[in-house]
């Protein structure tokens, strides 16, 4: 992070490569969030594979992202995707997040201050605290709420402090 509390993130994808459309299997559950951390074929498969919901968190950007009932995206990516259909949740660091359908706002919500220092970590946090918020049918504006807390705890630590919530399968 630097001065200002802005993401610097350099990507080493590594293993993540090496992932392809035949190593997605997915249980049977309410919901799945991928990221595009992943070949493009990979989250396209898991959003044919999943049963529930599809929830993507499009870093790092590209265009052609498959459908998602909601996408998130910070300020930087959001251009980057290109129109998506469904819900979009856009971050915005200290500023919070807006939920907004078909490009208008239905939810806002509004983080804590923090000393930022692990930008990362707040989107580790970030989408499935949201994601499971959905999923328990809250309404878009209390969905969101919770979340940026979450979110804007994350980066005052070096790294998340337990790993982030799951729902179990089915």
């Amino acid at each position: 992070m630097d001065a200002s509390g802005e993401n610097e993130i350099v990507v080493a994808p590594g293993a993540n490569l090496d992932v392809g459309p035949g190593d997605v299997v997915l249980p049977d559950v309410d919901g799945v969030l991928c990221q595009q951390e992943i070949p493009a074929a990979a989250v396209e498969r898991a959003a044919e594979l999943a049963d529930g919901c599809f929830y993507l968190n499009a870093a790092p950007p590209r265009a052609g992202a498959p459908e998602a009932e909601v996408t998130i995206v910070n300020r930087y990516e959001v251009d980057a995707i290109g129109e998506q259909r469904g819900l979009v949740c856009l971050t915005l660091g200290a500023e919070g997040a807006v939920l907004l359908e078909n490009g208008e706002e239905v939810a806002r919500a509004a983080p804590p201050a923090v000393r930022a220092v692990d930008g990362p970590a707040a989107g580790e946090r970030f989408s499935p605290r949201l994601v499971l918020s959905l999923l328990a049918s809250r309404a878009r504006a209390g969905a969101l709420r919770p979340a940026p807390p979450a979110r804007a705890r994350a980066p005052s630590r070096c790294r998340p402090p337990t790993p982030p919530p799951t729902l179990h399968p089915r």
